[in-house]
């Protein structure tokens, strides 16, 4: 019997988890069924893929070679499928889309609005994590694109459609005790504990970095955030704190109860990009998402 998509499927359930009854009751099968199906993926290319113990199933080092080509397969049928739906009814289809903040400020909301209301049949699955746990979705086909931002030097395995410019800003409460300052430098924030992401995030290493290169040490995270927020401005406006927030986060916020302190060297570059699997199929409704979302951001700056 041929290899079907299934068989494929089951085989890198079984990789991922190195365990039969685990991938078994993820998947909704049977052991027996994982096992014939390993071992049809096996017969096909007529080596094994896997050493059996009683700890569980490893990969040799065929099996992992094939991992990577089962996740290209994987992908571009997905990217296959959604292309045959796309032109079954273009009015219709599925989007998956990947975000790191569901924000009110984030622009893809926009842009899925308009979307949505130009095709009453399009349904949107949307998926917030991380920038490079996004980029690690697309890869194995489970996302269409993501919108994610990009710091200088950050990486990020998928192509890239820059779609704005959108600093992060030194922000703090209007009565802080820096704003009193005239001048205030690096060296007088580095007094003060810091609202930002987890020390491996990127933003939190880009400030790290910024703070390296003037001889300062990393910042005292006081609270550790995913994404910028109202929760985070309303915990910065009753402390002594200081946030990175995205300039286009600053245009929903009330401008006279936190103020950007003057120091460009906390202006940290970023770009919002829109990340897709290298080399996939854009379907028309791809196609339409990547637009507006330009559309809105040239309109922003004109």
């Amino acid at each position: 019997m041929p290899l079907s998509m299934r068989d494929i499927e089951y085989f890198l359930a079984v990789a991922k988890t190195g365990l039969l009854s685990v991938a078994a009751d993820q998947q909704g099968v049977t052991q027996s069924a994982l096992t014939k199906a390993v071992r049809r993926v096996e017969s096909e290319f007529g080596l094994p893929l896997f050493e059996r113990s009683a700890r569980g199933m490893a990969l040799t080092s065929a099996g992992q070679r094939m991992v990577e080509q089962a996740f290209r397969l994987q992908a571009e049928y997905a990217d296959t499928v959604l292309l045959a739906n796309e032109m079954r009814a273009r009015q219709s289809g599925l989007l998956r889309v990947g975000v790191t903040d569901t924000t009110a400020g984030n622009r893809i909301a926009a842009a899925l609005g308009a979307l949505l209301a130009q095709r009453p049949g399009l349904r949107v699955r949307l998926r917030v994590d991380r920038s490079d746990t996004l980029a690690a979705l697309l890869h194995e086909g489970a996302l269409d694109l993501a919108l994610v931002p990009a710091y200088e030097g950050q990486p990020l395995d998928a192509e890239r459609t820059k779609i704005d410019n959108d600093p992060m800003l030194p922000v703090v409460r209007s009565a802080h005790p820096l704003v009193q300052q005239a001048q205030p430098g690096l060296a007088d924030v580095a007094a003060y504990g810091w609202i930002t992401g987890a020390a491996n995030s990127a933003v939190c290493m880009a400030l790290t970095k910024v703070l390296a290169r003037h001889g300062l040490a990393p910042p005292r995270v006081v609270m550790e955030v995913s994404f910028a927020s109202d929760f985070n401005l309303a915990v910065l406006a009753a402390t002594d704190l200081v946030t990175l927030v995205p300039r286009s986060f600053m245009q929903h916020v009330e401008s006279r109860q936190f103020r950007v302190l003057p120091i460009a060297a906390l202006c940290v570059p970023r770009a919002v990009v829109l990340l897709s699997r290298p080399g996939s199929n854009w379907s028309p409704l791809m196609q339409a998402l990547r637009d507006g979302l330009l559309a809105r951001a040239h309109g922003a700056t004109t």
